[in-house]
């Protein structure tokens, strides 16, 4: 049984506790390993990489709330997407592999990175080695918990947006200690998808595409 360590990292105002000291973490079934999950995607919200079955659920709620124009639906649906991709280490490939990246400040992107990789996904290869490849844990199940409109800052800005708290359903695993309950604060921007702001940033692109309107994952706790 292994035992993951409290840990915290802070990144350009993205603050973010990783682990804590639970061990009743709700937990459901494994998505079969062998399915082949397919996302259609919006206009707004990028897939996220080698999606499972509950990523593209959120993800569906996503498009919903976009369709339906209901903001709050459309954060809680990122917040229960960006917790769903960042705490699943059963589809990543590495330690490298960070998840939710696409959907926190893209400016945030590479910091976000780079802690988490060194606070959290460190703990990949340890787990793949002692415990197995099939006791990486995989989000099935977020139940948001509350939603609160909020005034959120970032940088020297401040956006309008949620805070919101949740808590996560792992499949079955051998792993303890992990993180059951969290709160988010998401904010409205305008923002570019990482790839994009890279490509502004070393001056590959002719002209300047017109930002995003859409929910950023701002605090993680």
């Amino acid at each position: 049984m292994s035992h993951w360590m409290k840990r915290s990292f802070a990144a350009l105002g993205v603050c973010a506790l990783l682990m804590s000291g639970c061990n009743n973490a709700q937990q459901a079934e494994t998505d079969s390993a062998d399915e082949t999950v397919e996302i259609t995607a919006n206009e707004v919200y990028l897939v996220p990489d080698d999606p499972t079955a509950y990523m593209k659920t959120a993800y569906d709620e996503v498009s919903s709330a976009l369709n339906e124009a209901d903001e709050e639906a459309e954060a809680e649906a990122v917040a229960k997407l960006f917790i769903a991709d960042f705490f699943t280490l059963s589809n990543k490939t590495a330690d490298t592999d960070v998840g939710g990246l696409d959907y926190i400040a893209s400016e945030s992107y590479d910091d976000m990175s780079l802690y988490a990789r060194y606070y959290f996904y460190n703990n990949y290869s340890a787990i793949k080695t002692n415990e197995g490849e099939d006791q990486l844990p995989a989000v099935v199940g977020v139940e948001i918990t509350s939603i609160t409109p909020a005034d959120v800052t970032y940088g020297s800005s401040t956006y309008s947006g949620y805070e919101i708290s949740a808590q996560i359903q792992y499949a079955e695993t051998s792993v303890s200690d992990l993180k059951s309950d969290v709160t988010l604060r998401l904010a409205r921007m305008d923002d570019y998808d990482h790839d994009t702001r890279e490509q502004m940033d070393a001056g590959e692109l002719e002209e300047i595409p017109e930002a995003k309107n859409l929910f950023r994952v701002i605090s993680l706790s």
